[in-house]
This record gives structure tokens, sequence and C-alpha cells, in this order.
């Protein structure tokens, strides 16, 4: 008896724990997961924090010291890769990826599309859910990294264009409205910002230049 209560209750205990960790996990590290769709990144972040959690719970030979070195190590490194993913460009198209365009003035991008491995049926299909019938009302249209199609029409104003993000300049943003990182650098001197971490975004929006500090 004393056995039974005792298995079930350091069970009980190990399930309150991993309930706990799961909470604190999904506050500090997910946070703005609702804006977006999850990337494979973060499917296997996730996978692996349950396969711990569950480990924990039901083999019996875990301790609570070992759970807790596990899931410090593991919180260490899912916040090195998010200070990575957020802090640098080269981290963010690793982990997150940037916008393709794949149509420009009514015409596909071949290659693009091909280093996509997307078709023209698919892409036809996911325009016709957005009430667009044929590509000459297309002004561009792009791959966000979250695998949606944007597509902005002809006559249509152009959505703004994310130039710097949280102090990162991001450079395929700057080709798409054909100037380079030197010019960019020149209007933030002009507005009196020595440096583009100073930044928290900057956008170009109907051919002006917009930002908002960091405060």
């Amino acid at each position: 008896m004393w056995n039974f209560i005792a298995y079930y209750g350091l069970i009980s205990i190990k399930l309150v724990m991993a309930i706990v960790t799961a909470a604190i996990f999904l506050k500090f590290f997910n946070t703005g997961r609702q804006l977006k769709q999850m990337t494979p990144l973060d499917i296997i972040l996730n996978f692996l924090l349950s396969a711990i959690l569950s480990n924990f719970i039901l083999d019996s030979s875990i301790t609570i010291i070992d759970f807790a070195v596990i899931v410090l190590i593991y919180g260490v490194l899912l916040y090195l890769i998010n200070f990575i993913t957020f802090q640098t460009s080269i981290g963010r198209r690793i982990f997150v990826g940037v916008p393709k365009v794949i149509i420009r003035n009514g015409e596909f991008d071949a290659d693009t599309m091909k280093r996509l491995r997307i078709n023209a049926r698919d892409v036809a299909a996911a325009m016709r859910h957005q009430d667009i019938h044929s590509l000459k009302d297309v002004k561009t249209a792009q791959i966000e990294p979250n695998g949606t199609l944007t597509v902005i029409k002809k006559g249509q104003h152009q959505y703004p264009i994310i130039l710097i993000d949280n102090g990162i300049i991001v450079p395929d943003a700057l080709i798409k409205i054909n100037r380079t990182e030197k010019w960019l650098l020149r209007q933030l001197k002009i507005k009196k910002i020595a440096d583009p971490d100073d930044v928290f975004i900057a956008q170009w929006n109907n051919g002006r230049l917009q930002i908002i500090k960091r405060n």
C-alpha cells in the first residue's frame, strides 16, 4: 500500500514539475509565436522538450536533480538559439528564413521557384484563394518564411518593406528597393542615428523611409 502511494505520489510530483516547466518555457521562449506558423526548428525544439518531460515523468531512474540539469542545459541552448536568431542576420536566415519573391510584374521567377521546389499550379491555387485569377493582375508575390503567399495586385500600394528589424539590417529588403547598405547608413546619419543597433524598426513605405528608434 505504502509503495503504491509513494510511487504514484512521486509521479504526481514529477507531473506537476513537468507542467510548471512547460509553462515557463512557453511563457518566456515562445512569445510572439501566435503571429506566425511554427517553423521546423520550433517543431523540433518542442518535440525535444516533450521527450524530456515525458521521460522524466515515466522513467523512475531519472531523478529530480537529473531533470533539473537537463532542463538547465536545454534552456541555455534554447536561449542561445533565440539570441542568434533574433540578434544576427545570418541566424535569422538559418533558423527563420526570409521572404522569397516568386512573381515580379506578372512573371514567375523560375529560378527562385525551382530552388524552393514550388510549381506554378500550387501558386495559382494559392492565388485563387485570394480571388486572383490572372498573373496579369499581380505586381509582386512572395513566399513568407512561414510558407504563406503574400500578393500585391497591380494598382495596390506596395506593402511596407522592413529594412532594419530590431537593430539588424535586412540585405534582401534593400535589394527589393534597389538600395545599398551604404545608402541606408547615410539615411540614418541624416536622421542623427549613428548605429543601426539604435533602431527598433526601419521600413520603406511608398517611397519614404520610416524609422522607429529603440527606447
